[in-house]
């Protein structure tokens, strides 16, 4: 689904923003807090339910109002959200309600490279795990309702956990779901990692040509003995943690360089170039799928040199995605672009208000 209109009410400094000519390339710059981000933030929050930059939602619902709508269109799909302070939300295709953010995210999948994005690298598992699971949501179909069918199972097995005392057949009642999802969920991360290490050998090549970096993942769990039995074995020092310590919950994504981690040996740099050789390769596995990906370029000059600037947009022009990208530097995007072919419509931003400008 790529865009074509959007509609931004209510959220943050943007009081009513309506976007009809949206292209494939679409540049937003203007000065620190004038609202640029924020309509990156919107679409996101479109597509996901939450913003990529705060959990609360009265944190980016304008002051003093009870909820924030964005709305947009394509071809063949028009799509909204209305989000509310209680967290409460309303969504609809084509008119219709809908009862999952899932729906929304399957017809607009959308990726963000922004200045913390090393945080993939740097802050632990779950960010990696996230950005594993982003890839299994889309590429897929099967990974979903087992993922979910896992999590109520472990919702309620952490719940019986902190209430014990309570009998454990209660808690053990709860371990065949999660074993029998939980090594299903192991198998086709296992399959989709495999495939994704072969695109992230590609783009590496252009991004960074001269470094050697293998995706490691880890189970979470002890696959030589499998999950059910590990379960059974752990149960006491889980009632002891009042949580459950293994399984594919707990899974990481490690990058291996030929020196060590990425996390320990690679320049911010460097972990920001492989993070957007990591979502390319995501975007290319997608769009052989024949899903276009709208992707999010949060100040694209910062950490990134001039060349690094065009190969990325060059690869995805390549890949087919719809890129809305900000910047403080009008003159430095407008020169990456110049000697391209690509299709783009730049706006100014300022405090909140968002105006089409001729290239």
């Amino acid at each position: 689904m790529l865009l074509q209109k959007l509609r931004i009410e209510r959220l943050r400094n943007l009081k009513t923003v309506a976007l009809n000519e949206l292209q494939p390339f679409n540049v937003f710059y203007g000065k620190n807090g004038s609202g640029k981000t924020s309509i990156l933030e919107a679409i996101h929050l479109l597509a996901t339910g939450r913003s990529f930059r705060t959990y609360v939602p009265r944190h980016y619902i304008q002051y003093q109002q009870q909820d924030t709508l964005v709305f947009a269109q394509s071809y063949d799909y028009r799509i909204g959200l209305q989000k509310f302070q209680s967290g409460d939300q309303v969504m609809k295709v084509n008119g219709d309600s809908v009862a999952t953010q899932g729906q929304l995210a399957k017809l607009l999948p959308v990726q963000v490279i922004e200045p913390q994005s090393t945080d993939i690298i740097d802050h632990g598992a779950k960010p990696r795990r996230q950005m594993l699971d982003w890839l299994m949501f889309h590429v897929e179909p099967d990974f979903f309702p087992i993922w979910q069918n896992y999590s109520r199972a472990l919702k309620q097995r952490n719940r019986l956990l902190k209430l014990y005392p309570v009998p454990r057949e209660q808690i053990q009642a709860w371990d065949q779901i999660l074993a029998q999802e939980g090594e299903r969920i192991h198998l086709l991360r296992e399959l989709i990692v495999d495939r994704w290490q072969q695109d992230v050998q590609t783009e590496l090549q252009i991004l960074l040509p001269d470094m050697n970096i293998e995706l490691e993942y880890f189970s979470g769990f002890s696959t030589e003995i499998g999950l059910a039995q590990q379960l059974q074995q752990e149960l006491q020092k889980d009632i002891e943690r009042k949580t459950t310590q293994h399984g594919v919950h707990r899974a990481d994504l490690r990058l291996k360089t030929g020196f060590g981690y990425a996390d320990d040996v690679l320049s911010r740099g460097q972990k920001k170039l492989l993070i957007i050789a990591l979502k390319l390769a995501q975007i290319a596995m997608l769009h052989r799928s024949n899903k276009e990906t709208v992707v999010l370029l949060d100040d694209l000059t910062a950490e990134l040199d001039t060349q690094a600037q065009q190969r990325l947009i060059k690869r995805l022009h390549q890949l087919g995605s719809q890129v809305f990208l900000t910047t403080l530097d009008q003159q430095a995007v407008q020169s990456c672009l110049k000697q391209t072919e690509f299709v783009c419509q730049f706006y100014a931003v300022e405090s909140g208000q968002v105006c089409p400008v001729d290239r």
